[in-house]
């Protein structure tokens, strides 16, 4: 929480944690008001189900959350929301302050009360949750960060410009990295749009724009580029509601390619998004263990024969364990809808079972169904049936089977 002075007042910036049993209270009340108009009372199953903590695995140990909930779940940031405006309405309805500004987005909050009054404030929000305790940040030279806006106050005015916290280092997008040209105009408009946004006054989005133009020629931008590039207001037009509405596809960013792939796309009112191959946060986190490629979920595996070149490619939303266990006991019965158990069968060759191996992996039935087909269509003697690819794919397919036959016969 922040303090900011101003005549007998101060602005109170806040911070917090998540909370643990009043999520589902909180939840409660607001479903009960919506549907009966008044709030419910806590029940012992609230408290119940709310205990139900997620799990998590780490270093071969499994751990259980015991406050909050799951980190990236969709249903964590509506409860919090939920948690946090019950913790805020109840705090303002009972307090003895009089509180003539609160402002808040997600934690940050941005208050007013009088001088006299910050400490008793202070430890009445406090109050509310234990598992919530708000921290307070001091005003300095009549300035308090908010958000991205820096607000100061002059002769009983506040104004407002854009702040930056002061590990910022400049360091944007390159002119020079591996991404597609539109994320790097996206980077010049978004922070020369939010300039105009913030800065309340002539000579202070002057010198933010000022700065912006250094730190763009800092990351090897030209001239030209962030010229074309910044941020322009325009007046608000209406829109055709008849017109087709635009698809979104979302494609790896491969240059060249993946232009000419937008380009041809446009006339059919498809929309591409392009998507870089691979990030810093790929190469550098590993918050989670890694399953073994056995107990992975969603594979596409391969089974050879033990006797000949047959081989076996398959799919599965499970796991490759479970899959094998399966296809052992489809063979010991004999079981004719079993491919692996009629080649058993029919020929009394033995399946390999140790080399089983998974040749990719993927949670998405279509791409998993697109992936057998296609490492199918490279086996020279597959078992299985697949659907049929498209003919752009048949031809990659045999042009790979006449690269690998000139390998093996050289």
């Amino acid at each position: 929480m922040a303090i900011s002075r101003h005549r007998n007042e101060a602005s109170l910036r806040n911070y917090n944690t998540r909370p643990s049993s009043e999520q589902l209270w909180a939840c409660s009340d607001i479903l009960s008001c919506v549907l009966n108009g008044r709030p419910s009372q806590p029940s012992s199953s609230d408290a119940a189900t709310s205990s139900e903590n997620p799990h998590a695995a780490y270093n071969g140990k499994h751990y259980k959350q015991l406050h909050g909930t799951a980190m990236g779940s969709p249903v964590s940031v509506v409860i919090a929301e939920i948690v946090m405006q019950n913790i805020e309405e109840r705090a303002l309805s009972t307090c003895r302050q009089t509180i003539p500004l609160w402002l808040r987005y997600v934690d940050d909050t941005f208050t007013a009360v009088r001088h006299d009054e910050i400490d008793a404030f202070h430890n009445h929000l406090n109050e509310q949750n234990t598992d919530i305790q708000f921290t307070r940040e001091v005003e300095e030279n009549g300035k308090l960060p908010f958000l991205d806006c820096l607000v100061s106050h002059n002769d009983n005015s506040l104004r407002t410009t854009v702040y930056r916290k002061p590990t910022h280092t400049d360091r944007l997008l390159d002119e020079s990295s591996y991404n597609p040209t539109s994320h790097k105009a996206t980077t010049i408009r978004t922070l020369t749009r939010r300039a105009q946004l913030v800065c309340d006054s002539t000579n202070s989005l002057s010198d933010e724009n000022k700065y912006l133009h250094r730190v763009f020629t800092k990351n090897n931008y030209n001239n030209d580029f962030i010229r074309r590039n910044t941020h322009r207001p325009t007046t608000t037009t209406e829109t055709n509601d008849t017109a087709t509405p635009t698809t979104t596809a979302t494609i790896p960013y491969i240059k060249g390619m993946s232009e000419n792939i937008s380009r041809i796309l446009l006339p059919f009112n498809i929309r591409v998004a392009h998507k870089p191959i691979t990030t810093l946060r790929q190469l550098l986190t590993n918050v989670k263990d890694k399953d073994e490629p056995r107990n992975r979920q969603g594979t596409i595996y391969k089974i050879n024969c033990s006797d000949c070149q047959a081989s076996y490619i398959g799919e599965t939303g499970r796991n490759l364990t479970t899959r094998l266990t399966e296809h052992r006991r489809a063979t010991r019965k004999g079981d004719v809808s079993n491919h692996i158990a009629e080649h058993h069968r029919l020929t009394n060759h033995n399946i390999d079972w140790d080399s089983a191996q998974c040749l990719t992996y993927s949670t998405d039935y279509f791409q998993r169904l697109t992936l057998e087909s296609w490492f199918t269509n490279l086996e020279q003697t597959p078992l299985n049936r697949c659907q049929q690819l498209p003919a752009p794919y048949k031809r990659l397919i045999h042009d790979i089977n006449i690269t690998n036959d000139r390998k093996r016969t050289t």
